[in-house]
């Protein structure tokens, strides 16, 4: 009381009153900029953490998948490999026979002329040194066998596999055939195990001077054993960032291939030395139920364990593998935690400068309560002192914030930040990699100028909405680099807004994907297509037909049409020569299908020896052009054929409907058609017949008679029966 009582009688009161606000009101102030700052600081961190991390997951994702599907694709292509790479040792090996005959046969005698030319092919190796040349004559008499000379001179056109098939008759009859060459399919021991013939494939051809058959092949087994030995050195090659690797496991505990484990190669877990090894890996594949992203023990690229790491892992059912990728560290992580680590040394520096700042100050502004004349000189020299220390912690700050930008610049993505009017002020490296732009070409430009006319005004309107909806946006976009080109993006846009809840900043980060759309486009063949014939599959023509329909409710005046044709008796000539030639009767039949049709009429396979030839679109009478169609199709498939040396005539029965006039729903005009191809089987095969409404009466009649259902259930589904060859 009585220090107040000085105060006042001093007539400072009021100044000292307002120094006390002053102070409480600096308190407030730099304890509010120093929270807000914290929070502004750590929330960035942690966005651009989790952007980062997320980028490794869909890494390690994309790799596993990439591989696994290669692997299938490699595997299901083992017999084209076979054929492939047999018709060219063949071809090559007739060319230098032929060669040598034309340098010789006028110079040396026969039987001299012949040992040479069987010599020159002796030594002959492919298929990793089991494939060789085979040469006989039009008698059967083996005259070259390079891992049996023994067998030379002999004859063996008896010779017959577990199926009972004479393949050497085959081979002759494929020399002697108007083409002079083909494939053999057939079964044999493998080099060195008696106990079972495996599945066998050659490739025959004629060697026109001495009328001699030269052959070569392979096991398919053997190839596709080949083929996993390429997957794994393959998938072993693969490195993703600094020190990402794939690793191969089979599901019983064996060590495939992987940098990290590349010490256990060839290993199963029971024969690993160390305790804590087998525990590791057996604990990763009991963890292992189906194909996504684990956390368990692994093995870091230079083969020290490490805890707890990210794992992705996928099965590859075909050879029972387990693909397993990590040890993937994005640099930039290792970067962002330097920083953090730094900034945190930092705050606390500057946490305790900031309380002793403040403990400085209300001791100061205590003794001016009591010494103000006196101390007033202090507390100006200790404000100086805190500037000064607020200078260092700014320059520091600097310092930090230029070690994210390297952070930024060393990401593998491309990244554009723009500011609230969207005008580009900052790019990293990745995006002058990806799009050829420097930074001085797009700086305050519009990213839009990045853009193609891939996307119409729609597209952008509705990423633009999510945006400010849910304050980011992911996709794919195609854009245009540089020079011109257009490529697919893979683009993630995030809005960041101040602490006024403003926008401040758009981020960008994307990556280029052209490699894994062509890859995708390739599947998406694979998937539409048939595999033996090439033509469009089911999938592939109920599309067709859904969209062609369609266009019919638009143009009532338009027609289509629909032929369902099958071969008769098919099942007699996979009986009687195998699959093998029945193989080669559909692509025959397929390609003469497509010779018929017109240029607007889609041709498709929809199993077993079914084929569906869909006509297009058009005003019209439509049944006649359906009847000629018809008509030229039964022509061209009874042509004769010799597949094999084998001669052969096949004929065909087809159904034909008519839409809109027997129907406009695709199921039901499948159906149709495939009735009247029941009733041109029953009128004799080798016609058509033009579907009408009793052919479904009566139909219907038949399954209620047989108690199958109620006449509306049969007329509205028409099961055909399928024992029509």
């Amino acid at each position: 009381m009585d220090f107040m009582r000085k105060i006042r009688n001093t007539g400072l009161y009021p100044f000292w009153l307002v120094s006390a606000i002053l102070v409480s009101l600096l308190t407030v102030l730099f304890g509010y900029l120093f929270i807000a700052n914290q929070q502004y600081f750590n929330g960035n961190l942690e966005k651009l953490h989790d952007s980062l991390q997320l980028n490794i997951n869909r890494r390690l994702q994309s790799e596993v998948a990439d591989a696994a599907q290669f692997i299938n694709a490699r595997y299901h292509n083992a017999e084209q490999v076979i054929m492939t790479r047999s018709q060219s040792e063949v071809m090559q090996a007739i060319e230098v026979m032929n060669s040598l005959y034309q340098q010789n046969h006028e110079k040396m005698p026969e039987a001299e002329l012949k040992t040479m030319l069987l010599e020159a092919l002796r030594g002959v190796r492919f298929f990793n040194g089991r494939g060789y040349i085979f040469v006989g004559d039009q008698q059967g008499k083996n005259l070259l066998l390079p891992l049996q000379p023994d067998l030379e001179n002999h004859l063996i056109a008896d010779l017959k596999d577990d199926h009972g098939v004479y393949f050497v008759r085959r081979f002759l009859r494929v020399s002697r055939s108007e083409e002079g060459r083909g494939y053999v399919r057939y079964r044999w021991y493998p080099p060195g195990d008696r106990s079972e013939m495996r599945d066998k494939i050659a490739f025959i051809a004629r060697f026109e001077p001495y009328n001699w058959l030269v052959g070569a092949g392979d096991y398919v087994f053997q190839i596709q054993e080949d083929l996993q030995q390429e997957m794994v050195n393959r998938l072993q090659s693969i490195q993703f960032g600094n020190d990402g690797y794939i690793s191969i496991l089979d599901r019983n505990g064996k060590v495939i291939a992987g940098k990290g484990v590349d010490r256990f190669v060839g290993l199963q877990v029971s024969q690993l030395e160390s305790r804590s090894d087998r525990e590791r890996i057996s604990a990763l594949l009991s963890k292992i139920q189906a194909e996504g992203f684990i956390r368990a023990d692994w093995y870091l690229e230079d083969g020290q364990p490490v805890q707890d790491q990210l794992l992705y892992a996928s099965l590859l059912p075909v050879w029972d593998w387990v693909i397993v990728a990590g040890g993937y560290t994005d640099p930039s992580l290792e970067l962002l935690s330097e920083q953090r680590q730094d900034i945190s040394q930092n705050q606390v520096v500057s946490n305790v400068t900031l309380v002793l700042l403040f403990v400085a100050l209300l001791s100061v502004a205590f003794m001016m309560l009591r010494y103000y004349s006196r101390e007033l000189r202090v507390v100006f020299s200790n404000f100086q002192n805190n500037f000064d220390q607020q200078n260092i912690t700014l320059n520091e700050n600097a310092r930090s914030l230029e070690i994210s930008r390297r952070i930024v610049d060393a990401a593998h993505e491309g990244i554009m930040i723009t500011d609230a009017e969207n005008r580009i002020i900052q790019i990293n490296d990745s995006f002058t990699r990806i799009t050829g732009y420097l930074f001085d070409d797009v700086k305050g430009k519009n990213p839009n100028i990045l853009g193609s006319s891939s996307h119409d005004y729609l597209f952008y309107q509705e990423m633009w909405n999510a945006i400010k909806k849910e304050g980011e946006w992911h996709g794919e976009v195609w854009n245009m680099r540089k020079n011109g080109a257009i490529y697919p993006q893979a683009l993630s846009i995030t809005c960041y807004h101040n602490q006024e809840g403003e926008i401040e900043n758009y981020i960008g980060t994307f990556t280029d994907i052209s490699q894994r759309k062509a890859f995708e486009e390739q599947l998406e063949h694979l998937a539409q297509s048939d595999s033996l014939t090439d033509l469009p599959n089911r999938r592939s023509l109920s599309r067709r037909l859904q969209y062609e329909l369609s266009v019919l409710k638009r143009y009532p005046e338009r027609q289509l049409g629909l032929i369902f044709l099958d071969l008769d008796f098919f099942k007699q000539i996979n009986d009687t020569y195998g699959h093998g030639i029945g193989d080669q009767v559909l692509i025959i039949i397929a390609r003469r299908l497509a010779d018929a049709v017109r240029a607007i009429d889609m041709v498709s396979r929809v199993g077993g020896d079914e084929f569906v030839v869909l006509l297009g679109n058009q005003s019209g009478e439509m049944q006649r052009t359906a009847i000629q169609l018809a008509e030229r199709i039964i022509d061209a498939i009874s042509q004769p054929m010799t597949i094999a040396g084998e001669p052969l005539n096949v004929t065909t029965s087809l159904g034909i409907a008519l839409a809109p006039e027997d129907s406009c729903n695709d199921t039901r005009l499948l159906e149709y058609a495939d009735l009247a191809l029941y009733h041109a089987k029953q009128e004799g095969r080798n016609n058509y017949k033009l579907f009408s409404m009793w052919m479904a009466d009566t139909k219907a009649r038949e399954m209620q008679s047989q108690g199958v259902g109620s006449g509306a259930d049969a007329a509205g589904v028409l099961p055909i029966s399928d024992d029509r060859n």
